[in-house]
């Protein structure tokens, strides 16, 4: 609240302006505290009523002065030169010092006026003079100058400051002791300076020593030390050690190294300091590469080699520097470094490979063609070789194989020649290699370069193609559907690239049709079944080369159409077979459709009968037996032609039964017990070792009176039972098999019918009779028949066998006996070979010994054996010529103008013939067949095959056949 009253008075005091009173008074520093410096009524006519007081109670004179009433007094020491400092004097000046304080009259504690004082502060001379150049002491004054400051330049010396405010009229001067360049100077305000009389020079005298003093107005002095340091100025250039060029030699193997320097360049500047301190540098003008491969050491003039040096590069480095100190406005002086670099063999030849215009060479690789002629420049080498003197002379060779042959030649210094020493052909070798070698003739050391090409012989097409064979042959099934290729035609070309690139062509028009050929396989695909027996085709494989044209080459191809053998019924059914059949009887024929007239060998897939394999009569092979086997046998024939290939047909033989045994009555019904007293019926058991289909057995007893003992046709026993019928009672039974195959057959035989009771036993029956005894003997004696019946079959069998041997070891034609010949009509019949040509004979007149050998090895009798000189020749008859190679096989007639052979009544001569009689058979083809070689013959009737002995032979095959059914 207060601050608010006093605020409103002010404001209202401030509308007062005119009426606000000025005075003025002052004060010495340094009075005592509560010193009064003015009283109010020394300003004005006052009351005791009135006071003063401060107008701005923050102003800071407040802190040193205080109001007392009517009175100004001080509260503080007064000291001018703080006033100063805090700037508290009037618009902050000191000389004077004045002081403007308002203050509040006041009149009964209220308001009435504005009193402004301007106080004066009086100084006291109470200090000396004092110099502050910013040494510790004050004592000194450091002045530097330079030397090269003209006369009558006027250097400012700091002025000398007196506290107590009297600086304007403090007085200087200067001691002279010696001759100085120097004057003592004043101007403006306290200003003093030294002005320069003569010329200084640093390198005479580099510093001076003045003694200057300053006093006040109350003659206080103060003596104060000059020290004048002439600083240097860059008046001097520095001077090279060395006024010609630094010239070293440096080999380019050295070694860079950043601590030993390779040379040092010196430079004296008689100046001091950076005037005098000399750095070294290379010229502006010195390029990048010198600045990488040296480095100048700016302090010591030292010169390191930063990078290795290269002789072939650089020979010789010139180096211009600069020395130049480091004052201001220095002067750089120039020098210059000559550095050779002395060679060495450090650089291996480098080759470069000029070709032909006429060639291609990429990635070290020739191109050439294989017609390139002798002695044609196919490429200059180039060597470069950056040594100098021998280091870069170099000599040249080729390393190449063999095979290869190449002529160098030294066209010029360091460049040579290849030429072509051979001619070359792609085909047989169409990529060579070789090295070329350079060496450089150092004599310290010698560096050798190589350089690996390769040569790469272009084609021409040259070469045709070539097919894998001169020809080709196949084979191909006739009615067969080919699906995959038949054939594939494989051709080889030499050339490459388009010049090798095959396509094949079918040249054959007429079968485009029936065959095709994938041009870019070879393969060759069937599209139809094939009719025609041979095909002819022409097959073409041509290149796609055009320089100097596209090549070709035909061949042929040969196929040959198989036909596999066609059996001429779908089925044989051989049927109503006798199974009493002799082995070795013919029992039919089996045939197929020679279309192409080929022999065709049989064969069966069963060991019961056996096949002629080339006539296809079928033959039984082993006893066949209606009752024990089935009565149909079946089995295949295969029928295989020269091609191999081979056909099959199912055959069935039917066998016709035949009743070849009685029936027989079984063991046990030769005893038959019977009880009376139980009424169970009892048969009579019988069995026939035929199977025929249409027998049956019947029964027929005879009567009995005892027990009316009698049987049914079943061979059920009928009787009339009582006590008389006990014992033993002999039956004879008849029975039939009724099989018409021709005839029946019966057996007659007796059986004991023994009837016994629950009272009388089959044993009392028995041991009343003798029958035991009997019964014993009938087993005995039946077993032993059967072993003499086997051990009779045995020896016939091996006697027959034995027989059957001998008269085939004889080959089957072989019997000589008093001039004549005989054998079997079925020998011929036999697979072996017999030799026609050995048997040798001769005429006999004993017609007895004709007949004499009339049984065949089968115990067949229906052959006769005749022998005939050349006049009484016999139709009907085998004919065996023993000075010809022929066989005549004569039709069996009456008169002899029927004889079948042309040329037995020419051939035959007087020698005797060994004939056969046969009968005439059915067939009405004949086939005549001729050979002049010394193979196997055949001949065919009606698809029928025979191997016949002997060569060059005509052999007539008309419709006869054997009496024993043997076909030849």
């Amino acid at each position: 609240m207060r601050r608010i009253a006093l605020f409103l008075i002010v404001s209202s005091l401030s509308l007062i302006s005119s009426s606000r009173l000025k005075y003025r008074a002052s004060v010495k520093e340094n009075v005592d505290l509560y010193h009064t410096i003015i009283s109010l009524d020394q300003m004005v006519t006052v009351d005791y009523q009135q006071t003063i007081e401060f107008l701005n109670l923050n102003s800071p004179y407040t802190t040193y002065f205080l109001v007392d009433g009517q009175k100004l007094r001080t509260s503080r020491l007064i000291d001018r030169e703080e006033f100063c400092r805090i700037k508290l004097c009037e618009n902050s000046r000191c000389y004077p010092c004045e002081i403007n304080m308002d203050f509040v009259l006041k009149e009964t504690g209220q308001p009435r006026d504005i009193i402004s004082l301007v106080l004066t502060v009086e100084d006291i001379n109470e200090f000396r003079p004092q110099f502050f150049d910013g040494t510790r002491d004050g004592q000194n004054i450091q002045l530097n100058i330079s030397e090269g400051v003209p006369v009558g330049h006027v250097l400012p010396i700091p002025s000398a400051t007196d506290k107590d405010g009297e600086d304007d009229e403090l007085v200087y001067w200067i001691e002279k002791v010696a001759k100085i360049p120097f004057e003592l100077i004043s101007f403006g305000s306290n200003q003093i300076a030294l002005n320069v009389t003569e010329s200084l020079d640093r390198e005479t005298r580099d510093s001076y020593e003045l003694k200057l003093t300053a006093r006040d107005r109350g003659n206080l002095t103060t003596t104060i030390t000059i020290h004048i340091s002439i600083n240097d100025i860059n008046d001097n250039v520095p001077i090279f050690d060395q006024q010609t060029p630094y010239i070293i030699n440096i080999s380019e193997n050295r070694i860079p190294s950043s601590d030993q320097a390779v040379l040092r360049v010196h430079a004296v500047d008689n100046d001091t300091n950076e005037n005098g301190r000399v750095v070294y540098n290379f010229s502006p003008q010195v390029s990048q590469n010198i600045r990488q491969a040296f480095r100048l050491n700016s302090q010591t003039g030292e010169l390191f080699l930063q990078q290795s040096l290269d002789y072939e590069q650089y020979k010789e480095y010139r180096i211009p520097i600069i020395a130049q100190d480091s004052g201001p406005v220095s002067v750089p002086v120039y020098s210059l470094i000559i550095i050779n670099v002395e060679d060495e063999n450090d650089n291996k030849p480098l080759i470069t490979i000029r070709t032909s215009d006429y060639f291609q060479f990429h990635n070290d690789t020739l191109y050439i063609s294989e017609e390139t002629p002798l002695n044609t420049l196919i490429m200059h080498v180039l060597v470069q070789d950056a040594d100098s003197n021998l280091n870069g002379k170099v000599r040249c060779w080729i390393e190449a194989s063999d095979s290869l042959k190449l002529n160098l030649t030294n066209t010029l210094n360091n460049m040579f020649s290849i030429y072509t020493a051979q001619m070359f052909d792609h085909e047989q070798h169409s990529t060579y290699t070789f090295r070329i070698v350079v060496e450089d003739l150092g004599m310290r050391l010698r560096h050798q370069t190589t350089r690996d090409l390769r040569m790469v012989i272009t084609d021409i097409n040259d070469s045709p193609p070539k097919f894998s064979q001169s020809s080709y042959e196949l084979s191909l099934q006739a009615d067969e559907e080919y699906h995959q290729p038949i054939m594939q035609f494989q051709a080889t070309d030499a050339d490459s690239n388009e010049n090798g690139r095959i396509t094949y062509e079918l040249l054959s028009d007429e079968y485009q049709q029936v065959f095709s050929l994938d041009e870019y396989t070879g393969e060759l695909f069937v599209h139809k079944k094939l009719h025609q027996s041979i095909y002819n085709l022409t097959i073409r494989a041509q290149d796609h080369g055009k320089y100097p044209s596209a090549l070709h080459t035909d061949v042929s191809c040969l196929i040959k159409t198989l036909f596999k053998p066609k059996f001429e019924q779908e089925k044989y059914l051989f049927e109503h077979i006798d199974e009493t059949v002799l082995i070795n009887s013919s029992i039919g024929s089996i045939g197929v459709r020679n279309t192409q007239k080929q022999s065709v060998n049989y064969s069966l897939t069963t060991s019961d009968f056996q096949i002629h394999p080339f006539t296809g009569e079928l033959f039984v092979n082993t006893v066949l037996d209606y009752d024990t086997d089935s009565s149909c046998r079946k089995f295949f024939v295969i029928a295989r032609n020269l091609d191999g290939l081979n056909s099959t047909c199912p055959v069935e033989v039917c066998l016709q039964p035949v009743n070849e045994y009685p029936p027989e009555i079984h063991l046990t019904s030769r005893l038959i017990s019977i009880n009376i007293d139980n009424n169970s019926l009892v048969n009579i058991d019988a069995f026939d070792r035929d199977s025929s289909p249409s027998s049956f057995l019947s029964f027929q007893c005879e009567k009995s009176s005892k027990c009316n003992l009698t049987c049914s046709s079943n061979g059920t026993i009928l009787f009339s039972p009582n006590e008389h019928c006990i014992g033993m009672i002999d039956l004879l039974v008849s029975v039939n098999d009724n099989d018409q195959n021709p005839t029946f057959k019966m057996t007659n035989d007796t059986i004991h019918v023994i009837f016994y009771s629950n009272q009388v036993s089959v044993e009392k029956i028995l041991a009343s009779s003798n029958y035991t005894y009997t019964i014993d003997f009938i087993i005995i004696l039946n077993v032993f028949i059967v072993i003499l019946v086997v051990i009779c079959l045995v020896c016939y069998c091996t006697h027959r066998q034995r027989k059957c041997n001998l008269l085939t070891k004889s080959t089957q034609i072989k019997i000589l006996k008093d001039q004549i010949g005989f054998t079997e009509n079925h020998s011929l019949l036999n697979d072996d070979l017999v030799d026609m040509t050995a048997i040798n004979l001769k005429i006999n007149t004993n017609s007895e010994t004709s007949s004499s050998y009339n049984d065949s090895c089968y115990g067949s009798s229906e052959m006769d054996v005749h022998h005939h000189p050349q006049q009484q020749k016999s139709t009907g008859k085998l004919l065996v010529s023993s000075n010809e190679k022929y066989i005549v096989l004569c039709k069996d007639q009456e008169t002899s103008s029927a004889s079948s052979s042309p040329s037995s009544s020419s051939t035959i001569g007087n020698n005797v013939s060994l004939i056969t009689k046969y009968q005439t058979n059915k067939r009405i083809q004949t086939t005549q067949l001729k050979s002049s070689d010394q193979h196997l013959e055949h001949f065919s009737g009606n698809r029928e095959y025979k191997k016949i002995p002997g060569t060059s032979t005509t052999f007539n095959y008309r419709h006869i056949t054997p009496l024993n059914e043997y076909y030849l």
